[in-house]
């Protein structure tokens, strides 16, 4: 089962989550706080809305009680609200969680929101990051691309060091290749085949999926 998170980070084509979703259908919809006003203007109607809604109206949850589960939490806490969000699909079952709009302007916020990956991960769940240029997750042992000719794709350390990295059908290949945080050289590689392979033999790693077409 599916699970998409909504955060309040930035969204710059609400017609892109659209089609997004109509190709990747969504069991249930998660806000995290103000990312309700984003699911409203892609047309959704979210099934769950939590968070210490710092971002929110009394009136706009008013006007949604009735509508939608309603889960609130203090401000003062130490979890923040997409972490919740994420909490609440793992205890609940989901397999597989993408999460928009948790990428934005606030460079800690986003660091953060990719640390949070960790978490699903280690719960035996897939999680991705999507966004109108990006696809991120985190890996510890084998995936296989399809349709990613032509796209910019990043293999960087999650942790202090990856090993055994294997790269086929990139730009620059890589065959038992080691790296570190304090040397990412694996930014900006680019597949030149339609499929792409990638295993990580210790360690996990960030792969960054790019097509910035806008």
């Amino acid at each position: 089962m599916n699970a998409v998170i909504l955060g309040n980070g930035s969204y710059t084509d609400f017609e892109f989550y659209q089609n997004y979703l109509k190709l990747n259908p969504a069991d249930i919809i998660i806000c995290a706080d103000g990312g309700i006003k984003a699911a409203l203007k892609i047309g959704l109607l979210p099934d769950v809305l939590l968070g210490d809604f710092d971002s929110v109206t009394k009136e706009e949850i008013a006007n949604l009680k009735d509508k939608i589960k309603i889960i609130p939490f203090e401000k003062r806490k130490d979890y923040t609200d997409v972490y919740l969000c994420m909490k609440y699909a793992i205890e609940n079952n989901y397999k597989q969680i993408t999460l928009f709009g948790v990428l934005g302007t606030r460079a800690d916020h986003s660091l953060v929101n990719i640390y949070l990956l960790k978490y699903a991960i280690d719960s035996g769940v897939n999680a991705k990051i999507i966004n109108e240029c990006n696809e991120v997750f985190l890996m510890n042992d084998y995936v296989q691309l399809d349709g990613v000719r032509n796209k910019t794709i990043s293999v960087l350390p999650y942790t202090d060091k990856i090993e055994g990295i294997y790269l086929k059908g990139m730009s620059y290949p890589l065959i038992n290749a080691a790296m570190t945080k304090e040397n990412p050289y694996g930014v900006s590689n680019y597949a030149v085949e339609d499929r792409v392979e990638i295993s990580i033999g210790a360690g996990t790693a960030i792969i960054v999926i790019t097509q910035d077409n806008y």
